[in-house]
């Protein structure tokens, strides 16, 4: 491959990430003033209003509309779509990515095909094309993982503080419905946004059951599951409500300070295990792109097929090896 060749992938994928971002910030300039309207409306919806009933109304009779009309597969794909969208959408929700499910998949689908079409355009060669779409593809999944498990971690530093406001709101004589508003409504994101759908959920019909247990499905944390199942068994066997939140807000706080020592703990071999285990599919990544000739020895040999399943084999042996020995139980 010629330098010319090595410069133009470069460009292509130089100009793919520069898409990426320059989409997200256009994205989020864009969608700016939707977020503050949306955000005020979040502030006065503390009491229903007829136009936000009739909003609701409205949206179901269309959606039920549109059900009657579509029969079939076209029903079934409708459904299915809508599942797809609901799921990204949560999904960006939880990784505190304020764009529609369409921006995204709109910024998916040029990462995947904009750098490998501009390598097929260049004729630079069928594995630098799969490589290049495989890469764009996984970009932006990796992305929303991380920025998902950070908001996660944030949720779970706050639960704690997020009790004791609770507690003390149950003790000054307000009902459990009424904490969740102040929490809404004092305490920042994550726990803010979360308590403030909870409660919205709850304004437009939802029973308070539903509404924790959507929350619990959204967030996925194993300190938040305890908080919503200790508030459903009190609910149904009885009990002083803010003592119970005062013994699980102190377990949250010790199983926090646990997890930090492991952490601490497990850093090191945490690390090696990333640094091990993604180094030799950088790298391969980055020669099929570079020198394809040179990769093509092990898909096309015996030999090569046969180190190939084995270090394929071996990767995920290390990776669950290293996971077992980093991950402690408590």
């Amino acid at each position: 491959m010629s330098g010319l060749q090595i410069s133009i992938v470069i460009l292509s994928v130089s100009f793919g990430l520069f898409g990426f971002f320059l989409l997200v910030s256009i994205a989020g300039t864009v969608t700016e003033g939707r977020r503050k309207v949306e955000k005020r409306f979040e502030k006065i919806a503390n009491k229903k209003s007829s136009f936000s009933l009739q909003l609701q109304e409205n949206k179901k009779k269309r959606r039920s509309a549109i059900l009657k009309r579509a029969t079939g597969d076209s029903a079934k794909q409708s459904v299915q779509r809508k599942k797809l969208m609901d799921t990204i959408f949560n999904e960006l929700i939880l990784a505190d990515i304020m764009m529609k499910p369409e921006e995204f998949c709109m910024v998916w689908f040029v990462l995947t095909f904009v750098p490998s079409g501009l390598a097929a355009l260049f004729q630079l060669g069928a594995m630098p094309a799969a490589t290049l779409a495989a890469v764009g593809a996984f970009l932006p999944i990796i992305f929303v993982k991380i920025k998902k498990g950070k908001r996660i971690k944030a949720f779970e530093a706050q639960l704690g503080d997020t009790l004791i406001m609770m507690c003390n709101g149950l003790r000054s004589g307000f009902s459990f419905q009424q904490t969740m508003e102040n929490v809404a409504t004092d305490m920042p994101a994550p726990v803010g946004i979360e308590f403030s759908r909870v409660c919205n959920e709850i304004k437009y019909g939802a029973t308070l059951d539903e509404a924790l247990n959507n929350m619990v499905e959204r967030v996925k944390s194993a300190d938040l599951m305890l908080v919503v199942s200790a508030v459903l068994i009190q609910r149904t066997t009885g009990g002083n409500l803010s003592e119970i939140l005062t013994t699980i807000s102190q377990t949250i706080r010790d199983r926090i300070k646990i997890k930090g020592e492991i952490n601490s703990i497990t850093a090191q071999g945490r690390m090696s295990g990333m640094i091990i285990g993604a180094l030799p599919i950088c790298i391969a990544a980055v020669l099929m792109v570079i020198n394809p000739e040179y990769m093509t020895v092990f898909f096309t040999t015996s030999v090569g097929k046969i180190m190939l399943a084995v270090s394929v084999v071996m990767e995920i042996l290390g990776f669950f090896a290293i996971r077992k020995v980093v991950t402690i139980e408590y």
